[in-house]
């Protein structure tokens, strides 16, 4: 029986081929668009699932809220009483310390190196996480001070080698300019890349005073323990080592592992994480792109079913049953699904280097399981759209069947909501919501990229987080590079513009307000002077104001005498601020705030009080998904960590490599590492610029695979219809008329479609839109321009081919019926 249904298959595919081949080819591509799609969303839900005590792992987040209008959530915590968590709160069983307070500098003899993700961290590490040592013993790796532990990456990086156990490397940090000698103890497994903690060097830590300061906490609770018990013991914690105020305005937040990367989005993460909405979206799309595929085939095969009812009508008579005709149709239509799921493997395998390219995903599944489930995929998808072609099998008349063929046509008897009406609208439904949503992100993405940001970036060089050694001499290192023919400007600024600046303190107002607890909570950008000249801030008062006192400013060594705290009161200072401090500070025009006498302060660091030099427009310091902060701006050789040099349009590639030259004669024991301002903003959108591109690609697959499927439906829809058109065209038809009437019936189904479409559309982009501060209104335009453009593909389909089928000799082919 199998050999009879295989041999009766291939006949009718060969009968049909060409309609048959389209439909296998649109399957194909939307098997492959999903595949993708999964690949996508297992690697984002997949992150910390190499950690197999992944669900025992809390991230100890730090949030604070002033009462007023500061609130700041923090992925890291700068308060030392946190290493106390194990001793005070009994379902903590290990605290761990990730810091890096200072990034870190090696130099393995004239060889030096800047590792990005290097962690001063406690030997317990390798209990907690999976961290696999291919070298070295786990349990005393980080026991002794100055060990180290590369990734194998590093190793061979660093050494030519993985075999480098015993070998030393000099480390350096910015806050000192000690050179020390670190042994390697121990090489682990590179990590996989779908964590928010990477790691490519751990270090121990010199001695127990090192073991503070801000760091990211994760804690491993005990195997039955609670988390909800662990935040209930917070306040009373918080109110042991702070006092009642204290505890009232900060808590620690423990976020679980697993959950960091979809759903946690905090000042200062390790690295940008996902977004649990893209991970939503995208899921959906693949459904939706399943669905018009699903869709296509089973128009197509039941239009093809009704050229079958002769066939149908005779194996009736030889014998065959309902159950039989059935059986065939399902059979039939799981073997094509298989081929179109082997096409859609081969189509994926070999687009694979690209997709990777675009998104920076992995393949990460189970080979077996994977492939596994592409099979399941084929095999359900089969039985699903094979049903209704069965039905329609199955409800031929045996005598009627024999005597006529049955034509195809969108509208029916049946009334305005027939299967086929409906199939047709979700295939364009989905076609209208996709593509509108694509054309609205691509809007806002376009204003993102285009919004005037208050500040310019083109040909800015930043050289950023320098350590102290560098910074210290930034005078030397500005006056040389500043004397280069291709150097316009150079300045400095301690937070680089494009990131956020999360150093944040109460500031006073001389006379009007002397209580931190009630002051206006503002972030402060240390910049050197010209540093509002280079970057085109816009004053609406005053000016920048930078005199022979403030230059006198230097610090020195501090120590228990000459304390950082006396230096910064005492100093001369001068402030600017933006408009947004200016309104929350309480004045409503700028010229009201020039000359007032401001403080800034955070913690027991406080600036004296001194003049408001200047106010300048609101600037976007980083993402547009943020709204600007109110900032206070003061000059202070401290903290001025980000080196900016403005260069020509001419000459690039030498100017670098002479400032190059400068840097490596100036600061022989540290890499320099810069970018471009304008490609670090560029950066802040990486993840939305990712998803536009797919949903965009994926928009495109689904009208390829709905057209793919029209395109076929109205070819075979209208060879069954050749009599009719014939009869039509005798009786005085023309061929406008006849577009005209098989047009209406795709028409109204085109419009319901969109009418349903468009509100998933609009509800699904408007909750995308609220991640931004900043964006665009969504426009009806981009609805009527998609409803227009599908409706345009409709017609040509439709006219091209009705052309091809009315341009038949009507004597012809009333004559063969």
């Amino acid at each position: 029986m199998l050999k009879n249904y295989l041999k009766i298959s291939l006949r009718n595919f060969r009968k049909n081929a060409l309609y048959a081949t389209l439909n296998i080819v649109g399957l194909a591509i939307g098997f492959a668009a999903c595949i993708f799609i999964a690949i996508y969303l297992h690697y984002e839900t997949s992150f910390e699932n190499f950690h197999t005590q992944a669900e025992r792992i809390y991230r100890a987040s730090y949030r604070f809220d002033s009462g007023g209008d500061y609130k700041v959530h923090w992925a890291r915590v700068p308060a030392d009483f946190v290493n106390e968590l194990p001793n005070d709160i009994p379902e903590i069983e290990t605290l761990i310390r990730f810091q890096n307070h200072e990034r870190k500098y090696i130099r393995i003899d004239d060889k030096k190196f800047r590792p990005k993700h290097a962690y001063v961290t406690d030997p317990e590490v390798f209990q907690v996480f999976d961290f696999p040592l291919i070298a070295g013993n786990s349990e005393t790796a980080l026991v002794q001070p100055r060990s180290v532990v590369l990734t194998e990456t590093v190793a061979r990086r660093y050494f030519g080698s993985a075999d480098v156990l015993g070998e030393d490397l000099y480390v350096s940090g910015g806050l000192g300019t000690e050179d020390l000698l670190y042994k390697v103890t121990g090489v682990m497994a590179d990590i996989p890349s779908n964590t928010h903690l990477p790691v490519e060097m751990l270090l121990s830590y010199r001695d127990q005073d090192e073991r503070a300061g801000w760091a990211y906490i994760y804690t491993l609770l005990n195997a039955e323990a609670d988390v909800a018990a662990v935040h209930a013991q917070m306040h009373d914690f918080l109110l042991k080592y702070t006092n009642e105020q204290a505890a009232e305005q900060l808590t620690f937040v423990f976020q679980p592992l697993p959950d960091i990367h979809l759903n946690s989005d905090l000042a200062r993460e390790i690295v940008p994480n996902g977004n649990q909405l893209y991970v939503t979206i995208f899921f959906f799309v693949g459904l939706f792109i399943l669905l018009v595929a699903l869709i296509n085939y089973v128009n197509l095969s039941s239009a093809l079913a009704m050229g079958r009812s002769q066939e149908v009508g005779i194996r009736t008579v030889m014998g065959a049953n309902q159950r039989h005709i059935m059986s065939h149709a399902w059979l039939e239509s799981v073997g094509y699904t298989l081929v179109a799921m082997v096409l859609a493997s081969l189509l994926a395998y070999g687009l694979f280097p690209y997709f990777c390219q675009l998104t920076g995903v992995e393949f990460l599944m189970p080979i077996g399981w994977f492939v596994l489930g592409l099979i399941a995929l084929a095999v359900v998808s089969g039985l699903l759209a094979g049903l209704y072609p069965a039905v329609i099998l199955r409800s031929f008349r045996v005598l009627e069947a024999i005597k006529h063929s049955k034509t195809f046509a969108l509208a029916g008897r049946r009334g305005k909501f027939s299967v086929k009406r409906v199939m047709v609208a979700v295939q364009f439904g989905v076609s209208v919501l996709l593509v509108a949503s694509a054309l609205v992100a691509y809007d806002q993405f376009q204003y993102i990229q285009k919004k005037n940001l208050g500040m310019q970036t083109e040909q800015v060089l930043a050289i950023p987080e320098v350590p102290d050694p560098v910074k210290e001499r930034y005078p030397s290192f500005r006056d040389e590079v500043a004397s280069l023919a291709g150097v316009q400007q150079v300045t400095a600024c301690s937070q680089v513009p494009s990131s956020e600046i999360r150093d944040a303190g109460p500031v006073l107002v001389e006379g009007v307000n002397d209580d931190p607890e009630q002051a206006p909570i503002m972030d402060i950008q240390v910049v050197a002077p010209g540093f509002t000249e280079m970057m085109g801030l816009e004053f609406l008062a005053g000016e920048d104001r930078y005199d022979e006192q403030l230059s006198r400013r230097h610090p020195t060594e501090f120590d228990e005498e000459n304390t950082i705290e006396e230096y910064l009161i005492n100093q001369p200072i001068r402030y600017l601020i933006n408009e947004t401090a200016m309104r929350q500070l309480g004045w409503s025009s700028p010229e009201e705030a020039i000359g007032q006498n401001i403080r800034w302060s955070i913690g027991t660091l406080a600036y004296a009080y001194g003049p408001i030099d200047g106010v300048v427009k609101d600037f976007h310091q980083e993402t547009l998904k943020n709204e600007v902060d109110p900032t206070v701006m003061v000059y202070e050789p401290l903290w001025t960590y980000t080196f900016l040099i403005k260069v020509g349009t001419a000459g690039v590639s030498q100017t670098l490599a002479n400032i190059q030259t400068i840097w490596n004669d100036l600061f022989p024991v540290y890499p320099m590492e810069y970018h471009f301002l304008d490609d670090m903003f560029q950066r802040l959108y990486t993840q939305e610029r990712v998803q536009l591109q797919l949903l965009s690609v994926f928009s495109g697959l689904a009208i390829i695979i709905a057209f793919l499927g029209l395109f076929s439906l109205v070819a075979y829809s209208l060879r069954t219809r050749t009599r009719e058109l014939a009869i039509r065209r005798v009786l005085g038809a023309s061929l406008g008329s006849l577009i005209q009437l098989i047009s209406r019936e795709y028409a109204w189904v085109l419009l319901i479609g969109g009418i349903v479409a468009i509100p998933l559309s609009y509800l699904s982009i408007s909750r995308w839109l609220e991640s931004f501060a900043y964006r665009v209104n969504i426009s009806v335009l981009w609805y009527l321009l998609t409803i227009a453009f599908i409706g345009l593909l409709l017609i040509i389909t439709i006219g091209w081919q009705t052309r091809r089928s009315a341009s038949a000799n009507p004597a012809t082919v009333l004559k063969d019926e």
